[in-house]
């Protein structure tokens, strides 16, 4: 398809040559395009370059994914951390390690049963506050493995983390994995109540 003059003189500037061959008895030689051969080879070699790049691009979603999901808890146990002060009341930090969530509950809210609100004493949606409740589920494919706190482990049932109202803690580390096994730590300081996340290798 002819779209511009330039693209016509070069036409004929590439055409004459096998038109003055082709008068004069000639014959005339066209440039070829890819063989099947040559395509298929392409094809093998980016088929083996995408089984190569693809399980690593998929890994390091998925790393990223319990990353970001280690920042999320933590920062919900700063938010728990900063209303204990600024409220003067202790707070509590919820992990369903069963449930792989996490909720932040005021020291008044942390006396109700849970006959009074709901299954879990939970009872709210991902993200949502209700009075003084704030709850966070992990994603799919990251997990709470375990809670410790001093030198105890659990790997089942509520895991609690108790922020004071003069900024300390009762202190411990929560434990998240995911798929690939590569796992990261939440960390609560006894005596400052400060929060890190880190990379947990066993």
């Amino acid at each position: 398809m002819r779209i511009s003059s330039a693209g016509r003189v070069l036409e004929r500037q590439t055409n004459r040559p096998c038109k003055e061959d082709f008068l004069r008895g000639g014959q005339c030689s066209i440039p070829s395009g890819f063989s099947l051969l040559e395509l298929i080879v392409v094809l093998v070699i980016i088929g083996m370059v995408s089984a190569f790049v693809g399980p690593k691009l998929v890994g390091s979603m998925t790393n990223m994914n319990l990353k970001t999901a280690s920042k999320k808890v933590a920062a919900a146990l700063r938010y728990a951390r900063s209303q204990a002060v600024s409220e003067g009341l202790d707070y509590v930090a919820r992990f369903d390690l069963e449930a792989n969530r996490v909720a932040i509950v005021s020291g008044k809210r942390a006396a109700v049963g849970p006959e009074e609100d709901g299954d879990d004493g939970v009872g709210v949606d991902e993200g949502r506050d209700v009075g003084r409740l704030k709850a966070y589920k992990l994603p799919d494919g990251i997990h709470l493995k375990m809670g410790i706190s001093g030198d105890k482990e659990m790997d089942s049932g509520i895991f609690e983390i108790i922020f004071l109202s003069d900024g300390g803690s009762s202190g411990g580390e929560v434990i998240l994995v995911n798929e690939r096994e590569r796992e990261y730590m939440v960390a609560v300081d006894f005596i400052t109540g400060a929060v890190r996340v880190e990379r947990y290798e066993t």
